[in-house]
């Protein structure tokens, strides 16, 4: 599925069900959620599984003690994406708020509910640029009859299933970047887009692979709670920087592109200094 914004939103059912165990005492009142809405939203949505264009419904098992804090949390139903399925467990766990069940005396006692989510991507949502980590790396083959031969895409360090129409586009002319780059046979073509957040300005990324670096874009920005960036400064270099210096792109500043701020402790929302790199490498002939 391919998305029109960053932000993606979920469902969640109106109220949590008990579940019974062997291990679970019967209760007269069960579990409940409390005020969801500020713990698990569209902003909760696991990344990897944005990129990846996965969403469905997951059913999780959630232990919850007298003081309504869930100590467990376990996936008894899904649409089969791991990606999912521990994105739900993480945020319930660390972000979770229950009232606790309570006992036929009126007592508060540990329970199980069961919670179902259903994560859904929108055709449309809030434009929002994640404030990272992220790390999006595609590798694309050129083949010597200059036809897109391969395409890989790697989401945090994991290649995804993908496929050739993932990688060019209908404008994108192999045989005019060969002549430019001046190279014969097939070669390979690495792009890389990351972000970084930090109460510091992020490091860049160490570069992983070797060969020609064509083009490298390093656009930093304070952002604030609210996602608005300041101080917004960009950077090229590579082999086509004089190139992008006569079509400059516009910074987040002028171009008012906003931030998903990353969240403190408590999940709040916190001001954070922010990279979105990119560059472009051509790999070393396998050859």
């Amino acid at each position: 599925m391919r998305m029109k914004g960053w932000m993606a939103a979920l469902v969640v059912a109106a109220a949590a069900m008990p579940t019974w165990g062997n291990s679970t005492p019967r209760v007269a009142k069960e579990a409940a959620p409390l005020d969801v809405a500020n713990w698990m939203g569209a902003d909760n949505y696991p990344p990897a599984a944005i990129r990846a264009g996965e969403q469905g419904r997951v059913v999780a098992i959630v232990a919850v003690d007298a003081t309504g804090h869930p100590t467990a949390c376990r996936i008894d139903v899904s649409i089969g994406s791991p990606t999912l399925e521990k994105g739900t467990c993480a945020l319930i766990l660390a972000r979770g708020r229950f009232t606790p069940a309570r006992d036929a005396k009126d007592r508060a006692i540990a329970s199980e509910v069961t919670f179902p989510i259903r994560w859904v991507l929108p055709g449309d949502g809030d434009n929002r640029q994640p404030s990272g980590p992220l790390d999006f790396a595609t590798i694309m083959t050129i083949a010597a009859d200059d036809t897109i031969a391969g395409c890989e895409i790697i989401v945090d360090g994991k290649p995804q299933t993908t496929d050739l129409t993932r990688c060019g586009g209908p404008d994108f002319k192999p045989a005019g970047l060969r002549a430019s780059l001046k190279v014969v046979g097939s070669f390979q073509m690495r792009s890389d887009f990351v972000i970084r957040n930090g109460e510091t300005p992020p490091s860049m990324p160490a570069l992983t692979v070797g060969g020609r670096l064509l083009s490298m874009r390093e656009a930093r920005q304070s952002v604030d709670t609210n996602g608005v960036p300041t101080n917004c400064t960009v950077a090229v270099s590579g082999e086509w920087a004089e190139e992008a210096k006569k079509y400059p792109r516009s910074t987040a500043c002028d171009s008012g592109q906003r931030f998903i701020p990353p969240r403190d402790k408590d999940g709040a929302y916190k001001a954070a200094q922010v990279l979105v790199a990119e560059w472009t490498t051509l790999l070393p002939s396998p050859n």
